[in-house]
C-alpha cells in the first residue's frame, strides 16, 4: 500500500511539473508573439525579447570550426609551394589567388609587381650587409610582440636577421620577447593616450614615444628564455641608440657582461635624430646603456648584423590617426635611419564600436588616407601595407554578433589604402567575414579571448602564419617571373 501510494503521488507531481513547464513556454510563446521586434525602452536602456523566428533560427556561425578553416586556409596557401606543375597551370594558380583567395594582398591597380622592388630588397639584405626595417604598427592585438613575433621569425628565417628590433627607453607593457628595465627619473611621453603625457614639441620618433633623460641614466635590455619566446629574437649584434637634443656632454656607455664598455657621443647635436652606434664581435643576449647627460631618447635598434628587423608598435586604444600630429623631421629622420621599407598598419578595432553612420566612417577613411599619405612623403621608398581590423563581436537583440557596421568600414579602409597606392589585407575575411569571432572564441583550443575582441596567444600565432603565408605567395610569384625571365634571356 505504501509503494503505491509513493508511486501514486510522484507521478502527480511529475504531471504538476509538466503542466507547469508547459505552461511557462506557452506563456513566453505568448510574449514572443505580443513583444514589439523593436523593443521597449526600459530605464536608460532597450529591453527586447527574442522572437519565434529568432529561437527557432539557426545560430550564427558557420557549418565548420574555426581551426578546420584555418587549416584549409593554410593549405590552399601551400598548394603552390608543394607542385611542379607545368608554366600555364603555375600562372592559373596564381592568378586565380590574387583574384578570389580569401587571404590574397590587394595591391593598388592590381599591380602583380607592387612588391618587387621590395622582395628585390629583402633577396639582396644579406649579401649587402644591410639591414631592413618592417615596421608593425598597430592597437592592442599586437602588444607584448604577438603577431608581430611570429612575422618576425618567418621573415628572419627566409631572409636572415635576428633581435628583436626597435624598443622604446621605457616600456610598461610586459612583452613575450623582451625584458626591460630603466631609471625611474626617465620621463615617458606617448602621442596616444593620457592626454596629460603629451610632448608640447611633439617629437616622437618613429615609436610614437620619446624618453626624456637626464643627468645619470640607464635603460636594460635582455631577451626572454620562455617557451613562447621566438628562436631569431633571442640574440642580437648591433645596438643603435637614438637621440635628439643631447646637450654638450652627452655621452653613452653600452655594457655587454664579459666585454670591454664602449662609449659613444653624438657626432651630430643639431640632427633630428642622431645615432649612437655599437657593433658587437659575437652575438649577445643582455646590455645596459648608462647615459650621461640630457636629451631625448627615441628608442633602440637591437638588430642582427644584417637582414630583415621587424619592430613591434603597439598603441592600446588607439585609431592610428596620430601620424600627422606628430613632428614630422623627426618621424622621417628616424623611418629613413631605419632603412624603412615595408610599414604595417593594424588598425581599425577602436573605432569599430563608434562608427554609427556612413559619414563616421567616411571621415574615419579620410583620416586614415591622410595618414598613409604623410608616411609615403616621409619615407617613399617603403611599402604601407594596411591590415584591416579582425572581426569583433557585441550583443545584438542578445545575441553575440558581428559588430552591425564593420564589414562596411573595413571596406572603407581598403579603400582608403588602394587610392594612396598602398595595400590592403582583409583581416575579417580571412578570419571568416561574419560571426568568425565567435567561432575563434569556441575553438579547442581558443583561438581568441572571452572578450571577442583580442586574440589568444595561439590564435595570434595563426592569423600572423595566415598573414605570411600570403605575403610569400606573392614573394614566390616575384621569384616565379624572375626565374623565367631568366630563362627566355638564356
Amino acid at each position: 500500500y505504501y509503494f503505491c501510494w509513493t508511486f501514486e503521488n510522484t507521478r502527480m507531481r511529475a504531471s504538476k511539473t509538466f503542466f507547469f513547464i508547459l505552461s511557462v513556454l506557452l506563456l513566453l510563446g505568448i510574449i514572443s508573439l505580443c513583444f514589439p521586434k523593436e523593443g521597449i525602452d526600459f530605464g536608460s536602456g532597450r529591453l527586447y525579447f527574442p522572437t519565434l523566428e529568432d529561437i527557432l533560427a539557426e545560430r550564427p556561425g558557420h557549418s565548420t570550426t574555426a581551426a578546420q578553416r584555418m587549416k584549409e586556409m593554410e593549405e590552399s596557401l601551400q598548394i603552390k609551394r608543394r607542385q611542379d606543375s607545368a608554366y600555364y597551370d603555375s600562372l592559373a594558380f596564381y592568378t586565380h589567388f590574387f583574384q578570389h583567395h580569401p587571404a590574397r594582398i590587394h595591391l593598388p591597380d592590381n599591380d602583380r609587381e607592387f612588391l618587387k622592388d621590395l622582395f628585390e630588397r629583402f633577396d639582396a639584405c644579406r649579401k649587402q650587409n644591410e639591414i631592413i626595417h618592417i615596421l608593425h604598427y598597430g592597437d592592442s592585438q599586437i602588444e607584448g610582440d604577438r603577431i608581430t613575433g611570429y612575422i618576425r621569425q618567418k621573415m628572419q628565417e627566409k631572409f636572415g636577421g635576428e633581435g628583436p628590433g626597435l624598443l622604446p627607453a621605457v616600456q610598461p607593457i610586459p612583452s613575450f620577447s623582451v625584458a626591460q628595465t630603466a631609471s625611474e627619473h626617465i620621463e615617458r611621453y606617448i602621442i596616444s593616450g593620457n592626454l596629460q603625457n603629451k610632448l608640447p614639441s611633439r617629437r616622437y620618433g618613429a615609436l610614437g614615444q620619446v624618453g626624456m633623460v637626464a643627468d645619470e641614466s640607464f635603460i636594460s635590455v635582455q631577451v626572454r628564455n620562455w617557451k613562447q619566446t621566438f628562436e631569431n629574437v633571442r640574440t642580437f649584434r648591433k645596438v643603435r641608440l637614438f637621440v635628439g637634443r643631447p646637450d654638450a656632454h652627452f655621452k653613452a656607455d653600452l655594457i655587454v657582461p664579459g666585454r670591454p664598455v664602449a662609449r659613444q657621443r653624438v657626432k651630430d647635436r643639431k640632427a633630428p635624430a642622431g645615432v649612437l652606434t655599437w657593433d658587437l664581435d659575437e652575438p649577445a643576449k643582455k646590455f645596459t646603456l648608462k647615459l650621461h647627460g640630457s636629451g631625448e631618447v627615441y628608442g633602440m635598434a637591437v638588430d642582427g648584423a644584417s637582414g630583415i628587423a621587424v619592430d613591434n608598435i603597439p598603441f592600446r586604444g588607439s585609431s592610428g590617426t596620430f601620424f600627422t600630429a606628430m613632428d614630422s623631421t623627426v618621424l622621417g629622420a628616424m623611418l629613413r635611419e631605419l632603412n624603412t621599407q615595408l610599414i604595417l598598419l593594424e588598425f581599425g578595432g577602436n573605432m569599430t564600436p563608434v562608427l554609427r553612420n556612413a559619414k563616421a566612417i567616411e571621415n574615419y577613411k579620410q583620416q586614415m588616407s591622410r595618414q598613409i599619405a604623410l608616411l609615403k612623403r616621409l619615407c617613399p621608398g617603403a611599402k604601407i601595407l594596411l591590415i584591416g581590423p579582425a572581426d569583433m563581436s557585441t550583443k545584438v537583440n542578445g545575441k553575440l554578433q558581428t559588430y552591425p557596421r564593420l564589414a562596411e568600414m573595413t571596406e572603407a579602409l581598403k579603400e582608403a589604402a588602394l587610392q594612396q597606392h598602398a595595400a590592403f589585407w582583409n583581416m575579417y575575411e580571412v578570419m571568416g567575414g561574419e560571426n568568425s569571432m565567435v567561432d575563434w572564441v569556441k575553438n579547442t583550443p581558443p583561438l581568441a579571448a572571452p572578450d571577442y575582441i583580442h586574440f589568444s596567444p595561439k590564435g595570434a600565432e595563426r592569423i600572423a602564419g595566415l598573414f605570411c603565408e600570403s605575403l610569400f605567395v606573392y614573394y614566390d610569384y616575384y621569384r616565379f617571373i624572375k626565374e623565367r625571365k631568366e630563362e627566355i634571356q638564356q
